[in-house]
């Protein structure tokens, strides 16, 4: 990563996603948009064109594998925006290992999450339930229309809960 304004710049947009996505299970398109044109005109006037070319690129790497995990019902569209925008701040070896970081974490705290539901402490549950189901009632009364992604996505963990530790993993790689 070129400077420290960058690092905070991605560290700041980690944060507004991680809050949205915890509190209403979705990540804006005004805060990856914002990022990812921020992100492009702060390494267009650090390096003017080759800036412009390398935030593109990490942009790119960063939005076009998780599309497929998109489409493939894995993960939701504002994941695949966040690590577009991110791209554009870290560029594209340090987005890839993010990325792949994060979903080696979301396969261990899937595991996790899936042995918690095993063990009899109603704690456990009730946080495992409010980590992956967080309007059950109105998932239950939306079950009957079949296949519905608002189903699906209050079903599901938030992507966010793996991205912060492999964050912590590639930590090196940022600084």
């Amino acid at each position: 990563m070129s400077t420290s304004f960058a690092l905070a710049a991605f560290l700041l947009l980690l944060l507004a996603a991680f809050i949205t996505d915890m509190r209403w299970r979705r990540i804006p398109n005004w805060l990856t948009f914002a990022f990812f044109v921020a992100g492009l005109l702060y390494h267009v006037s650090i390096n003017g064109v080759a800036g412009l070319a390398a935030a593109s690129w990490g942009a790119t790497a960063g939005f076009l594998p998780l599309l497929l995990l998109y489409a493939l019902g894995g993960i939701g569209a504002g994941d695949v925006k966040l690590f577009g925008a991110a791209g554009a701040w870290i560029g594209v070896g340090t987005v890839l290992q993010l990325m792949m970081a994060s979903i080696v974490c979301a396969g261990i705290i899937g595991l996790l999450l899936l042995a918690g539901r095993m063990l009899p402490s109603v704690a456990i549950k009730k946080a495992i339930r409010y980590l992956t189901e967080s309007d059950a009632e109105s998932a239950i009364a939306l079950s009957h229309e079949k296949g519905s992604r608002k189903v699906r996505s209050r079903l599901r963990m938030p992507f966010m809960l793996a991205v912060v530790p492999a964050v912590a993993l590639v930590w090196p790689s940022l600084t």
